[in-house]
């Protein structure tokens, strides 16, 4: 049996969560806000290597709680919260 689209979403949700840096990493940018924060902002933040740093943000960017947008030379990271839209509260 294969995993259904909404099983496969979930999983690439959980997988983009499941370490401590991308969790580091997400309320980082939930105390940004709507916003966000340029990734210059999120490397010197965190202490992260430039390379570490983009490892972590495209899994959190494959499982959807990321959105990317160019502004000008700049990249900026902001959750997107639609995902959370598949736990709906009791």
């Amino acid at each position: 049996m294969k995993p259904t689209a909404k099983q496969e979403t979930l999983a690439a949700f959980f997988d983009a969560l499941s370490h401590p840096r991308r969790q580091m990493l997400f309320q980082i940018l939930q105390d940004a806000g709507r916003e966000g924060l340029a990734f210059h902002h999120l490397k010197k933040r965190t202490g992260l290597t430039p390379t570490t740093l983009a490892f972590h943000l495209k899994k959190m960017q494959d499982g959807r709680i990321l959105d990317r947008k160019i502004k000008g030379v700049e990249t900026w990271l902001r959750l997107n919260t639609a995902p959370f839209a598949l736990f709906p509260l009791p």
